[in-house]
């Protein structure tokens, strides 16, 4: 019991302390004041779970360990955001984005699926998980068998060979030769 009530006390100590230094750090990983107080008090929450105790508050330890804990609850929340938002759209960057499952106008979905057709099929199977299934890119990496950054190189030549498609760009053949050739 006795430990518990030091162990409180050195928590209750570290807030005092290094809670405001604790924010500031947080904040500058995350650039959103309502993230960092989350992340201040999942930091305690480890602290104080990790039972981890310096005799001193106010060592070059103590703080150097509070910070690194700090550092990795808000990276740790950062990471988990961006893995969110890693949904990829099939669109321009100037354009709204629109999901081919969402075109309601039976032409539109034909004529887009047989866009889509003419892509080899690793550029296919990319396109189809990321638009039509609304995979993130993580999802499809793992469903492909690829890697995320593949995923992202695969998609982005996809739109530049329907982009070539639908201009209409004369030697659109010879491009997709090379695409299924692997030349490019």
């Amino acid at each position: 019991m006795k430990d518990k009530r030091a162990s409180i006390r050195f928590i209750e100590k570290c807030y005092k302390l290094y809670e405001q230094k604790m924010y500031q750090v947080a904040n500058s990983i995350l650039r959103d004041s309502g993230l960092a107080e989350d992340a201040v008090q999942e930091a305690f929450i480890k602290l104080m779970k990790s039972g981890t105790c310096f005799e001193n508050p106010e060592s070059e330890d103590c703080k150097r360990y509070v910070i690194t804990v700090i550092k990795h609850s808000a990276i740790n929340i950062y990471n988990k955001k961006r893995r969110e938002q890693e949904i990829m759209y099939f669109s321009d960057e100037e354009a709204k984005t629109e999901n081919l499952s969402d075109v309601t106008d039976r032409d539109e979905s034909t004529e887009l699926e047989e866009l889509i057709s003419v892509l080899p099929s690793k550029y296919y199977a990319v396109v189809d998980c990321l638009t039509v299934k609304e995979l993130s890119v993580k999802e499809t990496a793992k469903t492909l068998g690829i890697t995320e950054s593949n995923v992202r190189k695969r998609f982005e030549r996809a739109k530049l060979m329907l982009k070539t498609i639908v201009k209409g760009r004369e030697g659109y053949e010879s491009d997709v030769r090379l695409y299924k050739s692997g030349s490019i």
